[in-house]
């Protein structure tokens, strides 16, 4: 089982939290009764009053809370599978692992923060076929394509800056890693480069020539500051041969030169996260196709079952009556 909306189930600690608060008030209620009706009185005042049942009926309130939270968080279980004829392109989303996206000019990095935009762009990618490519001094393709769009955010979620031992920035071999990628699909084409544009080792241009020639459009999506910003190292920060402090910058003349080459765009993406919403709205502009023969996986939402069992233990809750039955 997986949640749509996991953020939800934070609701679960406030549940808890009332849970505490109910038993507290509950204690408090209990010693106020002892004091105001000593000895045989409380049992006189609370004779009719069956302890039992009013313990089931907070249980079925619980209860109800709980799988209300559930049902808010969107759980979801089974595939559907079936054969997609629906308009779309292929998305291969190119992320740079290298240490200096761990530079902390976006918070809480580079990194992290490009992964958390991209799931919301994932998302609005749905329907489209959409692969992974993680590099930085060398690349490999994390998740193929496909258009399970679960499938590639726990892909996703799995990419940091341990992933590839090779140091450096190899801009072009992650281009043609996500050409190699495509395969011999006839779809419109899109490669989503997300990195600080810092190539410290192979041959950027040469690789958006190959592009160029295959049609396939280079949207450069530039993370981090024009002013820079440290490396985080063991110690402090990343230093060169000198002790100096190394900053790490967008090279924003070659993110646009890649772009521009393939009739794509370069963003600069800053801490409000515009330029992702831009970035989408170029991709969904590309003119589409129908993606033929290819596999359609969708979760299915389960949220109404939780629904019924809130609205089940409600009802349950609101029939028990606290008196107890008279013989």
């Amino acid at each position: 089982m997986i949640f749509g909306e996991p953020i939800n189930l934070w609701w679960l600690l406030i549940a808890i939290g009332l849970i505490g608060l109910e038993i507290v008030l509950w204690n408090k209620k209990r010693q106020l009764i002892n004091v105001l009706f000593p000895g045989e009185l409380a049992g006189l005042m609370l004779r009719n009053w069956d302890k039992r049942k009013n313990l089931i009926k907070r249980v079925f309130f619980v209860l109800a809370i709980f799988f209300l939270v559930l049902a808010l968080a969107r759980p979801q279980w089974g595939q559907k599978t079936e054969i997609s004829g629906r308009m779309g392109i292929d998305v291969m989303i190119a992320i740079d692992v290298s240490k200096s996206m761990l530079a902390q000019d976006l918070s809480p990095n580079r990194l992290e923060n490009a992964k958390s935009s991209l799931n919301l762009i994932i998302d609005e990618l749905a329907g489209n076929r959409i692969g992974l490519t993680a590099f930085a001094g060398s690349s490999f393709v994390n998740c193929p394509l496909t258009t399970d769009v679960g499938a590639v955010k726990i892909f996703l979620k799995s990419i940091d800056t341990e992933l590839i031992p090779n140091p450096g920035t190899d801009i072009g071999g992650a281009i043609q890693t996500c050409m190699k990628a495509f395969g011999k699909s006839t779809n419109s084409k899109v490669i989503i480069l997300l990195t600080d544009g810092e190539e410290l080792s192979g041959s950027a241009l040469s690789a958006v020539e190959l592009a160029q020639k295959e049609g396939i459009r280079i949207f450069a999506v530039g993370i981090g500051s024009l002013e820079g910003a440290p490396i985080p190292a063991e110690g402090g920060f990343k230093k060169d041969k000198e002790g100096n402090v190394i900053l790490t910058r967008v090279n924003q003349e070659l993110l646009q030169a890649l772009s521009e080459k393939t009739g794509g765009r370069v963003f600069l993406i800053s801490q409000d996260r515009t330029g992702f919403q831009k970035l989408f709205a170029a991709i969904s502009a590309l003119p589409k196709q129908r993606l033929k023969g290819s596999m359609a996986y969708q979760y299915q939402d389960r949220f109404q079952i939780f629904v019924f069992l809130s609205l089940l233990c409600l009802v349950a809750e609101m029939l028990i009556t606290e008196r107890k039955h008279e013989k």
